[in-house]
């Protein structure tokens, strides 16, 4: 409880001398001050403590970057309710991770408009727990882990040296905050900095003039030009391997590359302002090990449990270290670099060993029009590559393919089958239904 009390007055601070949201919807920008956030979140606790629900009740909520999704955080927090973020998911995998979380109340959109949907769930033992957020379960189903409002603390503290936010930063929004990187290192930092967040309805493609920082991931970096990349003050690259034509266009400006999971809560590496390489991770802002060249960590700012369905779980560690699962090398100088992730390889029908991060990253740089490229082979002798891309760009993108793999460009019918989880697609499910 203290932890929370710590938090939250530290949140106050912030959302009360700076921070807002810039709200872009249909062409309208819409402002919503910290102040206001915070009085609407005040009196959704009210209702929701007269409505009954009990203290340590899940609330999971279903709805894109908003006005709405800042206040029922804040309302979770203010009231001791665990607040239990879901991106926009597939039906059936939403259904699953409802009866995983046992909500005793659901909030969605529903025919346009935002529903709060009273469930069976019961007040839970969660440990004075903040989030709990999922895990994008590229290779399969995602899970669930749960982060204390002390490890939140700690990302924060770890970040907000480096990030140099300010009363004066605008951040463009890129990610879902269901998503730990944006949901933790960009909201919260803003929040208690006191910084401004432009949020677009609509996605836009480009940021705002006046921005000074972002959060992103390689795939939307790769659309920014050098006037652009040059304007920034700071902000993290991270949630995916950097390719060698990115890391060039990175090279020199005052982002940094930022390395972390879900489970780690979600940052534990840093990079140097404009120190890009490809595959780089950045320097440890934790206790790092590598261990058969695998990399381990322990973080105050970590998961303490993943949630199963019997219920909360211990983490497993090995002598108090956590396995990342990513294969990394660390040069001389103390920076980590990344080779692959310990279960990403397969084979060919001829028992080649195979690869493909490395080879996918390329890819994404020479192709910057796709959302998603994934290198494969189920049953095959021979490589091919699945890629996604927007109906608008499909016919550039297939006459400038020049690559020794087969190309299969599925339309948008087959994608919105496919289970996929914070923008990356399931393997998984992509190997069982792989075009070929």
């Amino acid at each position: 409880m203290a932890d929370r009390d710590a938090f939250l007055q530290r949140l106050a601070a912030g959302m009360h001398h700076g921070f807002a949201l810039d709200w872009q919807h249909n062409g309208i920008s819409h402002a919503w001050p910290g102040q206001s956030l915070w009085a609407r979140a005040a009196r959704i606790k009210t209702r929701w403590r007269r409505s009954k629900l009990l203290p340590g009740a899940r609330v999971v909520v279903s709805i894109p970057n908003s006005p709405a999704y800042v206040a029922y955080m804040l309302a979770c927090w203010m009231g001791g309710w665990t607040f239990c973020p879901l991106p926009n998911l597939h039906p059936q995998e939403t259904r699953r991770r409802l009866q995983r979380l046992q909500p005793a109340l659901w909030i969605h959109y529903s025919a346009q408009r935002l529903q709060e949907i009273p469930c069976n769930g019961l007040p839970q033992e969660d440990l004075d727990a903040a989030l709990i957020m999922w895990s994008s379960g590229s290779m399969g189903a995602g899970n669930a882990y749960r982060l204390r409002f002390s490890a939140l603390q700690w990302q924060v503290d770890a970040h907000l040296p480096a990030l140099q936010l300010s009363t004066d930063s605008l951040i463009w929004n890129t990610l879902p905050w269901a998503h730990v990187f944006a949901g933790v290192l960009e909201l919260l930092t803003a929040g208690i900095a006191g910084s401004v967040i432009q949020v677009n309805a609509q996605r836009a493609r480009h940021p705002p003039p006046d921005c000074t920082h972002l959060f992103t991931v390689p795939r939307i970096a790769r659309l920014l030009d050098q006037q652009q990349i040059g304007a920034l003050e700071g902000g993290i690259i991270g949630g995916a391997p950097l390719g060698t034509q990115l890391a060039e266009q990175l090279q020199g400006s005052k982002l940094r590359v930022g390395y972390g999971q879900t489970e780690a809560g979600p940052g534990i590496t840093l990079g140097l302002p404009g120190e890009f390489h490809p595959f780089i991770l950045g320097f440890p802002l934790v206790q790092c090990t590598i261990a058969g060249g695998t990399l381990r960590y322990q973080s105050p700012g970590q998961a303490d449990a993943f949630l199963d369905a019997s219920g909360w779980q211990n983490m497993p560690q090995e002598q108090g270290w956590r396995n990342s699962g990513d294969e990394v090398y660390q040069n001389p100088q103390g920076c980590l670099y990344w080779l692959g992730r310990h279960d990403g390889g397969f084979s060919l029908a001829n028992g080649q060993s195979v690869r493909s991060e490395a080879e996918e990253a390329r890819l994404m740089d020479v192709y910057p029009q796709a959302d998603s490229i994934v290198l494969g082979a189920p049953g095959s002798r021979h490589l091919s590559v699945v890629a996604n891309v927007s109906e608008a760009q499909k016919a550039a993108f297939i006459r400038h393919w020049h690559e020794p793999y087969r190309l299969h460009v599925p339309g948008q019918t087959f994608w919105e089958k496919a289970p996929s989880s914070q923008g990356k697609p399931n393997r998984r499910w992509l190997y069982e239904n792989w075009p070929e």
